[in-house]
Formats: structure tokens, sequence, C-alpha cells
């Protein structure tokens, strides 16, 4: 059994040439998840799935950098002759107020006539198929998860918009494949606390949880990508890659 990451969109904050905003397809046990839904990033997943065939979404918070696609995805949905049901959707507070706000006063559908909402936060766990996802709290100005993925024994965790700290290093403890957001370059210090990490202070983060991959996204469109690399690479002990937009990354289950 095997684990895919095929990366949607890894721009922060807003779309740039050839960069859609956040979003990620994991593909394990014949079930399709996709986490957040940044500007663009649904366009990618068309590529190759309908988004009828989703078994579920998950999305962090309610930036619309990672959530404003679910309004396409609303009339994709609604307009599709052969979709049936609702399609789950698991998000964190405030997720589902913004987006049916967007859609008030939409006839004859509301949005939860097409989306199974369900609030998700610090220690839930959801179960689909034999997909595990386990949540945790992280450091952002608005609620906000991380995400650990788990099949077959491989782990694949997605960090969301974090500033880091316990939560986060303890929910990608021991995994083989962490997607951590890496906003900026440099001296955290230059930066406001407790919004974004930086390339240097994600690898710290990798390195504590003990983690055998670490893929960097989220960069901030002004930021050196090369630069990110290379910070990252002088403290990590394992691999580092950038995320690329089409991108797949695969992990090897492990029983």
């Amino acid at each position: 059994m095997v684990l895919d990451l095929t990366v949607l969109g890894c721009a922060g904050s807003h779309t740039g040439v050839g960069r859609m905003c956040s979003g990620y397809l994991v593909e394990a046990a014949g079930k399709r998840i996709l986490l957040d839904a940044g500007n663009g990033s649904t366009g990618n997943l068309q590529r190759e799935h309908r988004l009828r065939d989703l078994d579920a979404i998950v999305i962090s918070h309610r930036h619309v950098d990672h959530c404003i696609d679910l309004i396409g995805c609303y009339y994709n949905l609604r307009f599709d002759p052969d979709h049936a049901g609702r399609m789950p959707l698991y998000a964190a507070a405030e997720v589902h107020e913004l987006l049916t706000g967007l859609l008030s006063g939409d006839a004859p559908m509301s949005f939860d006539d097409l989306f199974a909402h369900q609030e998700v936060g610090h220690g839930d766990h959801i179960q689909i198929g034999e997909v595990s996802l386990r949540f945790a709290r992280s450091v952002h100005p608005v609620p906000t998860v991380s995400t650990r993925i788990e099949v077959g024994g491989g782990t694949v965790v997605y960090s969301g918009d974090s500033a880091g700290g316990p939560d986060l290093v303890e929910i990608a403890r021991g995994a083989d494949l962490l997607l951590c957001e890496a906003t900026w370059t440099g001296d955290a210090a230059d930066y406001p606390p407790d919004i974004h990490l930086t390339a240097t202070d994600a690898a710290k983060v990798a390195n504590e949880a003990g983690v055998g991959r670490l893929i960097l996204t989220h960069l901030a469109g002004a930021t050196d990508r090369e630069q990110a690399m290379a910070e990252a690479a002088a403290v990590f002990d394992g691999t580092v890659q950038l995320a690329e937009d089409l991108f797949r990354y695969r992990v090897e289950a492990h029983d």
C-alpha cells in the first residue's frame, strides 16, 4: 500500500505564475481526500479527477487562500448531474460560517445541501475507510488545525498555516513526510510573531519531531525559494524538498 500526496497549490497568501494557493490531494487505500482548497487549487485537481470523486475534504482554517475554492466546488457539485449526496467536509472553526455567508441568499440550494460539514479541532480523529486522520491546534491568528494522515503504517503530516510550537511537533512525531509551511526566510524576529514559520524554523520542527522527509510549502510570493531550501537543508538532518504545483510525493507503507 502507498500514500500519494499531490500538490495542487503551494503558494502562500496569493497566487503566482504557475502557482496556485494551498491545496493537496491525498490518495491511499482507494480513498481521495482534499486537504485545503485555496485559490485555483481545485482547477489543478480536475486535471485528473472530478470533484464528485473525492471521498472527503479537510480545511485547515478560514483564510481564503486555504478555503475559497469551496465556493467554486459548491457550484461544480450543484450543476453536476451525476453528483448525488453530500460531500463530507471536515473544517476548523469559522470556516463554515465564512462560506455559508458568502452564499447567503443563493437559491435554490444552500451550502449544506451539498456539503456534510463537521467542525474539527485539537484531539479530534476521523476515519475514512482505512485512512486515519488526527488533528491538532495550530498557532495562527484564526482557529487552525494541523492534520496527521496515517494508512498502512505510512504517515504524512500537514502543518496548515502555523507558527510552530509543541502541538505541531507532537502531531508530526515520527512522520514519514512533513508538509510544512515555510512562509519566510531569514530571522524569525524580523516578522510578526505567532503567524508563520521561516524555513529554518520549519526545519527545527522537523528535527524535533524526528520526521523522515520535509517538504517546504506556502512560501510567500517574495520569498526566495533557493534561499528557503538552503536554510532548511542547513538545519534538517533528513531530505528537504520544495513543494511544486502538480508534483506527486509518495510514502510507502511499512507495517
